[in-house]
């Protein structure tokens, strides 16, 4: 029960690491928000929280949606009395090959990977920060966030800009107690890793995994639960004196 009695918000819930990260919350004694742009997905995983003795509930949203996402803070602080966490992990592969990208693509990147987080963050500290003793905000960004990436010039912007982020937020929020901290996960076994591969048509999806994996010391993709516990940890009282870190859960890719 490392998180009993906490409350947290995690977008893109509905699947993949976001699922893993709700269901594991709540096993820990979370009462989690689960937050996705997929009905289906979100209430399965809510489903399966509830199914085994945990609480949850689905609030389908579009996190560029930024009046709303304000709300949907500001409601599970008024349901609960309480808000301990945001884990902003909503993002999208965006689009690859430099030259060709559109200036409606760029903005559609950003606007889902980074822009939605920064406003997640705002809204999370102005609604505790005066009402609670502290919290976690954490930000889901990427290996290709913290290491040059030859196919994801876009993604890495987006993802890279979080670090800085986390950075400034640690600085600033520490006085009430909010730490702020990153996960950088590798390509994880997801569906969403044919996207990630497959940016452009020129590419190859088996030989950019292969080659992915050929940088990876540990030799495999993430394992989605892996950074569900990297979350946990940045969650949990365990990390009460860890902030502004970003921590790669890649299998050594980045070393």
């Amino acid at each position: 029960m490392r998180l009993k009695d906490k409350v947290a918000i995690i977008t893109a819930a509905g699947s993949g690491m976001g699922r893993e990260g709700a269901i594991l919350f709540a096993r820990e004694g979370a009462k989690v928000a689960v937050v996705d742009i997929d009905p289906k997905g979100g209430e399965e995983t809510v489903k399966t929280i509830t199914e085994n003795g945990g609480e949850a509930f689905f609030k389908q949203l579009d996190v560029t949606d930024l009046p709303n996402l304000k709300k949907l803070i500001e409601d599970t602080f008024n349901k609960y009395g309480r808000l301990d966490i945001i884990w902003n992990h909503a993002g999208i592969p965006g689009a690859g090959g430099f030259g060709t990208i559109s200036e409606k693509e760029f903005d559609e990147a950003m606007d889902i990977n980074t822009k939605s987080a920064f406003f997640g963050a705002q809204y999370f500290a102005e609604t505790i920060k005066e009402t609670s003793k502290g919290g976690s905000i954490i930000f889901t960004s990427s290996v290709s966030g913290v290491r040059g990436s030859p196919m994801s010039q876009l993604y890495s912007t987006c993802k890279g800009a979080l670090g800085t982020l986390a950075r400034s937020l640690a600085k600033l929020l520490g006085k009430y107690n909010i730490r702020v901290n990153v996960i950088a996960p590798g390509i994880a076994e997801t569906p969403m890793r044919f996207q990630f591969l497959t940016r452009t048509p020129q590419d190859n999806y088996d030989d950019n995994l292969n080659m992915l994996l050929k940088q990876v010391a540990l030799g495999k993709l993430v394992d989605p639960k892996d950074v569900a516990y990297a979350a946990l940890f940045f969650a949990s009282d365990e990390s009460a004196f860890i902030t502004g870190v970003t921590l790669p859960v890649d299998g050594g890719y980045v070393a």
